[in-house]
């Protein structure tokens, strides 16, 4: 039976060993293989679509093989030529036994609110790995090129709490050059402090805070996903030189990828799995993400709240239900200086 793949081998499972798919933006065009056994006469099967008007399909190679009964491959490209879903399959074979491909093709729009999501802007690619690669972070798989806690990156960085590394080389995989920052006192936003007692000991200038968020927002327009430290359990023993620092136990990091226009939401991809939840909002309109929310990524916005109460414009994720929720939210610490 034919199977879809990466030139590379890979199947293309959404979800584990589950739901076999693949997202094309309107227009793109995208290289695949077809591999699986000839017949007896020594043919592969032809790719058919179950339905017209979304995909068309283009044969790139001859079939390595004209040999009967033996494994066979070729590439092959999809293109989106319209909006939509279909289920590309192999001519003639059983369907108890076969391994459809289904397409979808349409518009990869931004995630709600964003002027800039530079997650969409690799759906609108045409690099199927890196397409592959996003629809398991989507999926929140715990085999995706985030999770600090998979065994990949666990064996990568020689630990399970390398939030920042993982955030930076992941990000530098899908995306692109990735902005970091000194994590040190050079690149605090709070102002400084000589003991933690709780959350309202930690204030913010608003000077400091604006220039930080467009610098933010400057990076992530210009491609580049940006590293925050942040904290979620501000404590005097993160603290050095007056300020708290992101890489101590009571701290995290993330990785920025979206922006608003007025540089007060931030949307975030979290290398802690669970730790940060968020619908996404954007993608193809045929395509659907399960569980429906993204256990790996969160949203930052400015809370007037606390600037009213007097610690100035935090930004943080106070929305959210996952690990991060409640009294040990995310609020942003330290990033790139402006």
């Amino acid at each position: 039976m034919s199977q879809f793949r990466l030139p590379n081998g890979t199947r293309l499972w959404a979800e584990g060993n589950d739901n076999e798919k693949i997202a094309i933006h309107l227009g793109k065009e995208i290289v695949l293989e077809q591999w699986g056994p000839t017949d007896v006469d020594g043919k592969t099967a032809d790719i058919q679509l179950d339905k017209q008007g979304a995909v068309e399909v283009r044969v790139i190679d001859r079939p390595s093989s004209d040999k009967p009964r033996t494994n066979s491959k070729r590439r092959f490209a999809l293109k989106a030529v319209g909006e939509g879903a279909a289920t590309i399959s192999g001519k003639g074979e059983d369907k108890a036994i076969s391994s459809p491909l289904k397409v979808l093709a349409g518009e990869f729009k931004y995630h709600k609110g964003m002027v800039k999501d530079l997650l969409a802007d690799v759906g609108r690619g045409s690099d199927p790995s890196l397409l592959y690669q996003l629809q398991r972070l989507l999926h929140s798989n715990t085999d995706n090129l985030f999770n600090q806690l998979n065994d990949v990156n666990v064996a990568k960085m020689q630990s399970s709490l390398a939030c920042g590394r993982v955030a930076k080389a992941s990000g530098e995989i899908l995306i692109g050059k990735v902005i970091s920052h000194s994590f040190e006192k050079d690149s605090s936003y709070h102002k400084p402090i000589s003991k933690v007692t709780s959350r309202d000991d930690v204030e913010y200038d608003s000077d400091v805070m604006s220039k930080a968020r467009l610098a933010i927002a400057r990076h992530v327009k210009s491609g580049h996903p940006v590293m925050v430290g942040c904290a979620m359990d501000p404590n005097t023993a993160m603290l050095k030189g007056g300020h708290l620092q992101a890489t101590r136990t009571g701290g995290h990091t993330v990785l920025i990828v979206g922006c608003n226009d007025a540089a007060t939401e931030f949307l975030y991809v979290d290398p802690y799995p669970g730790g940060s939840t968020l619908i996404y909002q954007g993608g193809v309109a045929a395509d659907s993400y399960h569980p429906p929310k993204c256990f790996f990524l969160g949203l930052f916005k400015v809370d007037a709240w606390e600037d009213v109460l007097g610690r100035g414009p935090v930004l943080s994720y106070k929305d959210n239900d996952g690990e991060w929720s409640g009294s040990r939210y995310l609020e942003v610490i330290s990033g790139p200086m402006f």
